[in-house]
């Protein structure tokens, strides 16, 4: 698996002594707060592979840098994990992109905000967009920096942005309809037995008299006695 550097930008990533990171977990348990993979073209064009490869030596092999031909030249990309800005902190996605409670870097942060727990999450917007140039007038900045990310909905496209809710809230799943009808039936139905109750007076070798119910026989040892005798 790649170690990917931790840097706040391109040089620094490239800086042989940045602290690296396989997972997004791990990157995040680095930076203090939520992280995202950054990608980024090196600053350079080249003419030919091999002049890339000679002003990159690891263009080959650590999975770090990527050789693209585009606008007529060769270019090289690198990813690298980047410390995301502050996340929106609010109870919706909706209220995270038009009237957050603040921003916070931290759960420690983000619980100040809301006063409750609170955990890093993402929820996809509704809103539909034909295609990419049209969705980034909208939320470009989000997306370069890390807070929401470009999905696919019914041949059209969507943000999904990452802000801070209440973790309970988050975690409690709401009820189906046929659900909802189920409870309240059963809330509305008394309170009964499928069967009678037993009397609880019937030891384990005893039974009740056929010419008698408050008789009781005893099957295997003891005497016969009335219910309720002494």
């Amino acid at each position: 698996m790649i170690l990917f550097p931790l840097a706040a930008n391109l040089a620094a990533a490239r800086n042989p002594d940045a602290p690296r990171a396989r997972t997004e977990d791990e990157a995040s348990s680095l930076a203090g707060g939520p992280v995202f993979m950054a990608v980024e073209d090196l600053p350079d064009a080249f003419e030919t592979p091999a002049a890339a490869e000679a002003a990159v030596p690891e263009l080959y092999g650590s999975g770090l840098y990527e050789l693209q031909f585009r606008d007529e030249a060769w270019r090289v990309t690198m990813r690298y994990w980047r410390p995301a800005p502050p996340a929106p902190v609010a109870r919706t996605g909706a209220a995270a992109v038009k009237k957050p409670l603040g921003r916070a870097r931290t759960p420690e942060e983000a619980r100040a905000l809301l006063e409750t727990p609170a955990e890093l999450a993402q929820e996809v917007l509704p809103l539909l967009y034909k295609d990419h140039k049209a969705l980034m007038r909208r939320w470009g900045d989000l997306v370069r920096n890390g807070l929401a990310e470009i999905v696919e909905r019914d041949g059209k496209f969507a943000v999904s942005i990452i802000f801070w809710p209440d973790a309970r809230a988050r975690h409690r799943r709401p009820l189906a309809p046929m659900e909802r009808i189920e409870l309240a039936e059963r809330l509305a139905a008394p309170l009964r037995a499928g069967e009678p109750q037993e009397d609880l007076d019937i030891g384990l070798f005893e039974e009740e008299a056929s010419e008698n119910p408050n008789v009781l026989l005893v099957t295997e040892e003891g005497d016969g006695r009335f219910r309720g005798s002494d």
